[in-house]
């Protein structure tokens, strides 16, 4: 398989696309690109919205707990959108999206794609057997083929605001493997 499980989380390492719960890099040294994909300020809104909700429903009963619960509820609410904001990382020859890692060497040339070729990429030109880390608020991203013929995934689709420095860091990385 192309994507190798990290050991500390997985015990059947013939399994692709393993989890890694790790937030470092994986090699230990300073990644060649890293970026984590924070929703937008609007998206922000919403979240402190929704979180202050739960404090509205509270107001009937005492102000005082609508106030704890509301602000409680907002920084909850923060931390698991930071929290589920996936990170995307190339470093020590694996590229790293989300949970999934893969061998930079296992990958064909990285595709940056912006605008319509971004929108066709993930809505009518979307590839069941990819795999894909979309995030709705970012409109650029890079495809991946994946060059493993035992893998059955086609190749790797990733949301990025930066699509140029995540490309070049993934050619960095190929010609020094």
């Amino acid at each position: 398989m192309s994507a190798t499980p990290d050991p500390a989380t997985s015990a059947s390492p013939s399994r692709g696309n393993q989890p890694s719960s790790a937030p470092e890099p994986a090699s230990g040294q300073e990644p060649l690109f890293r970026e984590r994909v924070l929703p937008t300020p609007g998206v922000w809104v919403v979240v402190v919205l929704l979180g202050s909700i739960f404090g509205l429903v509270m107001v009937p009963l005492d102000l005082t707990l609508a106030i704890v619960v509301g602000a409680a509820c907002v920084v909850i609410a923060i931390v698991l959108a930071v929290l589920y904001s996936p990170v995307l990382e190339v470093a020590g020859g694996r590229f790293r999206l989300g949970r999934a890692q893969i061998e930079v060497s296992l990958l064909g040339e990285p595709e940056e794609l912006r605008g319509e070729d971004w929108q066709h990429t993930v809505g009518q030109g979307f590839e069941p057997l990819a795999h894909h880390c979309v995030r709705g608020w970012v409109r650029s991203g890079i495809r991946v083929e994946v060059l493993d013929e035992d893998d059955p995934t086609s190749a790797w689709v990733a949301s990025t605001r930066r699509p140029d420095d995540l490309a070049l860091a993934l050619r960095t990385a190929q010609h020094s493997a």
